[in-house]
């Protein structure tokens, strides 16, 4: 599982126009691990993962999506939508979101040194990558569900 996600990741970085999709894909990954493995596998499939391509990748914004969010969001997500009211787990996915994104713009102005925008600027691409996100976690979800009532039981990649 982690050599097929640095595989998406390597993918991504070698076709820059698609390096979120292919993170995204890593993530469909680390929920097939979630789903079948449990425990502290997803973790450390997630840390694998974000330490070799951070090591091996032509181009890292990849692995850096994949660090600081796509990789450890579907192991989040399960616990998140184990509470009971929806209303909180939306609060809930957008905090671990948002504070994801933050934590990339911060690195990209105090690290890396990258010139900042303006401010109506900066909300515009919060406001887009929030409307992103909540895209992202729906089809995350509907892909969920259709692994687990449609091909789970006819695939089995997995005995127990």
């Amino acid at each position: 599982m982690a050599a097929l996600c640095v595989v998406f990741l390597f993918l991504g970085s070698v076709i820059t126009v698609l390096d979120l999709s292919f993170a995204a894909m890593s993530s469909i990954v680390i929920v097939l691990a979630v789903i079948e493995l449990g425990g502290s596998y997803p973790w450390l499939i997630w840390a694998v993962v974000s330490i070799l391509s951070l090591l091996l990748l032509p181009d890292k914004f990849g692995a850096v999506t994949f660090l600081v969010f796509a990789g450890y969001y579907p192991i989040i997500k399960k616990h998140i939508e184990g509470l009971h009211s929806l209303v909180i787990q939306w609060i809930l996915k957008l905090i671990v979101f948002n504070a994801a994104i933050t934590l990339i713009i911060a690195v990209s102005v105090f690290i890396l040194k990258l010139p900042t925008d303006e401010i109506g600027f900066g909300i515009i691409v919060y406001g887009l990558c929030n409307i992103t996100f909540i895209i992202f976690d729906i089809a995350l979800t509907k892909l969920i569900a259709l692994y687990l009532f449609r091909f789970r039981n006819k695939f089995k990649f997995f005995k127990k």
